[in-house]
């Protein structure tokens, strides 16, 4: 099995893509044999990752930072207009603060090291599924001193805005907020929008980590559930 499409029967579709033929081919024959989810192409360039999402509306697109750089970042903007809600985790050896940011600013939901236990794989993708961001441990503090530098803009924020600030940085969709809160879903969205407009922040993966640095997370892996109460504020 190489590149190409196929269309297996169950679970949240993924394509791969990879410049390395050899890790293309361990990647697919891993998530296979794990049985979680469907591979439905393998692309080895950014053209074929356009021309294979067109195809068959992945789920979620797995692809090397070399891919992602070498389209300077577009691949991402152009794979959530073509496939919108669309998720994309980012794998590489080494990655740049730069390159982190620019991948998230575009819209990645996450990063994983090739070097990562196969296990931790799975768990990234059940993770960004779910729609939560995931950082791997070694790319956060980049990540964070690099993408968040100290911003005041939070001082803008009203209590509300602060406490759907928490949720979001939880990974809570806003009918879940709203549910949280006991408002309604539009009016978490007009929250939503409102934030982002205050930090100067583009989704809400860059406001999931806006908020693990103003309130002070140690994070790990994957975003933690308990970044700060409902009524806590930053100090």
């Amino acid at each position: 099995m190489g590149r190409g499409t196929q269309l297996p029967k169950s679970g949240a579709s993924v394509l791969i893509a990879d410049d390395h033929p050899l890790f293309l081919l361990g990647l697919r024959t891993f998530l296979e044999q794990a049985k979680s989810y469907r591979v439905v192409a393998a692309a080895g360039s950014a053209d074929e990752v356009l021309r294979y999402a067109a195809k068959t509306s992945p789920d979620i697109v797995i692809v090397d930072l070399s891919i992602v750089r070498s389209s300077r970042f577009k691949l991402i903007q152009q794979l959530r207009e073509l496939c919108p809600g669309v998720k994309v985790l980012i794998m590489t050896g080494y990655a740049t603060p730069e390159n982190l940011v620019d991948g998230i600013r575009a819209g990645a939901m996450g990063y994983l090291s090739k070097e990562s236990d196969p296990s931790l794989l799975l768990l990234a993708l059940d993770t960004i599924q779910q729609g939560k961001p995931w950082i791997q441990r070694e790319f956060m503090e980049g990540l964070l001193r690099t993408l968040t530098q100290p911003n005041p803009g939070w001082r803008q924020l009203s209590q509300r805005e602060l406490q759907v600030l928490q949720l979001v940085a939880q990974g809570l969709s806003n009918k879940e907020i709203a549910h949280r809160l006991k408002i309604r879903p539009g009016t978490v969205k007009e929250h939503v929008t409102r934030i982002l407009r205050k930090l100067n922040l583009r989704n809400r993966t860059e406001a999931t980590l806006y908020a693990l640095r103003l309130f002070n997370s140690d994070s790990n892996i994957a975003f933690p559930q308990d970044i700060v109460t409902e009524t806590a504020r930053p100090h």
